[in-house]
């Protein structure tokens, strides 16, 4: 038999034959009831009951880290559980930290590791490499890399217009102010330039225009002209023989219709002119005359004594 188990009938009988008979008066006073004053003015205590007052609850023997609120309860603090509050439940009971870490729990389930010399991170699981733990060796604002702490030292890369192991050089930009003539773009190739010219112009800066003419290819007196400048003659010449072209069509079309017109007009005139003679016949004899018009055929009768026109 344990001891809990030994302990229960004691327990019981102090329960059944409660409080002492007598009437003594305890200061300060005795929890109403959970204890009652004996004569020498000290506080006895139910069963389940403890302190001065009598005013604790006692919790369930062997419970290791939990509270009461009623006797023989064992309610267990954050980070444990079991019957007892043995068992740790706690964030370190994980061993999060790696590389011999050391785990501290913290408040509401967390934790924080202190790491070993050498690495860093929330669980210590980042080497430090040669930047951390020896400093960035980089100047003029070059950026320390070790691979991520697995490179035995440390180099850096350094920002434009520096460079050497540790960006201690100034390079000076070749391009600036730019040499390149003709709207050419340089690029810097390391302490030189190289320029890339446009349509039309060689040489090392862009300066020279491209010449085929310099070797002078044409014979009898014959006058070199340049590739452009050939092309813009040409299309000179096709333009002034284009316009003409059209000036002269135009030129005919007009003609053409002013030619008939003119024609229809001295027609006109002529049929006018010959039917003013007719009506100033003097002849008593009736008249028959053909007259031709360009749309059509009429035969037009003339009368001396009636001096009508029929039709």
């Amino acid at each position: 038999m344990t001891a809990t188990a030994a302990l229960l009938p004691v327990l019981l009988l102090l329960l059944a034959f409660g409080r002492s008979a007598h009437g003594a008066e305890c200061f300060p006073a005795c929890h109403p009831q959970n204890g009652f004053c004996e004569d020498d003015n000290v506080c006895r205590c139910q069963p389940g009951w403890q302190g001065p007052l009598c005013d604790q609850c006692m919790t369930f023997p062997d419970c290791v880290n939990g509270l009461c609120v009623e006797p023989w309860q064992c309610i267990c603090k954050d980070g444990w559980d079991g019957n007892l509050c043995d068992i740790d439940v706690r964030a370190c009971a994980s061993t999060p930290c790696a590389n011999n870490g050391t785990c501290v729990n913290l408040e509401d389930g967390q934790y924080e590791c202190s790491c070993a010399p050498g690495f860093s991170g929330k669980d210590c699981q980042k080497r430090d490499g040669p930047c951390v733990m020896d400093g960035s060796p980089c100047q003029h604002g070059g950026s320390c890399v070790d691979d991520e702490g697995q490179a035995s030292h440390a180099s850096c890369l350094c920002p434009p217009g520096f460079s050497g192991n540790f960006c201690e050089i100034l390079v000076t930009n070749s391009c600036t102010p730019n040499p390149c003539e003709n709207q050419g773009i340089c690029t810097d190739i390391g302490g030189d330039f190289r320029c890339r010219c446009p349509t039309g112009f060689v040489d090392k800066t862009c300066s020279r225009p491209v010449s085929t003419c310099t070797n002078d290819p044409c014979l009898n007196g014959g006058t070199c002209l340049q590739h452009s400048q050939g092309q813009a003659i040409c299309f000179t010449i096709l333009g002034v023989l284009t316009s003409l072209v059209v000036l002269g069509t135009v030129g005919i079309v007009f003609l053409n219709k002013c030619e008939a017109w003119v024609s229809n007009l001295r027609y006109n005139h002529m049929l006018r002119k010959k039917k003013n003679l007719l009506l100033q016949y003097n002849s008593g004899e009736d008249l028959a005359v053909n007259i031709i018009f360009p749309e059509k055929i009429d035969m037009t009768t003339f009368s001396k004594e009636a001096g009508e026109e029929e039709i």
